[in-house]
């Protein structure tokens, strides 16, 4: 019985420590209290960002694909780590540290609205949201809004002509996938970067 009793006190042990963790975290979230309005990016240009970094990990090494779905379940379990350990997660393999600057922009724009927490504590909670699907595609579209704001040029350009011109569309994804972190070059003109247009299927670009 001793073996027996070991392993009746141990599940015992792990059910508390499930059930302490999954309350901790019920509190954690029920202290902020958020609205997320959706910037007007039309559906088919978040949905082609979606399908090229589907399509992008699709297609990596078994061992790659491990770890981005072991960076997944970790967002579940522990988001404040995945924040600071800047992993990315979700549909859109969106990193914590990418929405420093766009999730205070989102929340000066409107875009975000959070009642009684501080604007930070939504960084680290936005990895966990990364993982549910409406949540995830908000996201996507405020970060892209964020970049078409930050392009001189792009700003001045509609969503819907953003949408019926592949370079463009491309231009703003060079942004999302982090301008090869050259953003001088990006802002200077309207050209789109060759990853991005390899990933989203198109012809060559600088």
């Amino acid at each position: 019985m001793g073996w027996l009793g070991g392993l009746i006190g141990g599940l015992v042990i792990g059910g508390f420590a499930a059930t302490a963790f999954v309350v901790h975290r019920v509190q954690s979230l029920s202290e902020i209290d958020f609205e997320t309005v959706p910037p007007p990016v039309p559906f088919e240009v978040i949905e082609k960002v979606r399908g090229a970094e589907t399509n992008y990990y699709s297609n990596q090494s078994q061992a790659r694909r491990l770890v981005e779905l072991m960076q997944d379940v970790m967002a579940f379990l522990q988001p404040p780590l995945v924040y600071q350990m800047n992993f990315s997660v979700g549909p859109f393999r969106l990193k914590g540290h990418t929405l420093e600057q766009t999730i205070p922009w989102a929340h000066d724009e409107g875009y975000l609205i959070i009642s009684e927490a501080p604007l930070s504590d939504f960084h680290w909670l936005y990895v966990y949201l990364a993982e549910q699907p409406g949540l995830s595609s908000w996201g996507a579209a405020v970060h892209l809004e964020f970049l078409r704001q930050k392009h001189p040029q792009l700003r001045n350009i509609g969503w819907t002509d953003i949408a019926a011109n592949p370079a463009l569309v491309a231009k703003i994804y060079s942004g999302y996938l982090g301008a090869g972190g050259d953003w001088a070059t990006w802002e200077a003109d309207l050209v789109p970067g060759k990853v991005a247009v390899a990933r989203l299927g198109g012809g060559p670009g600088k």
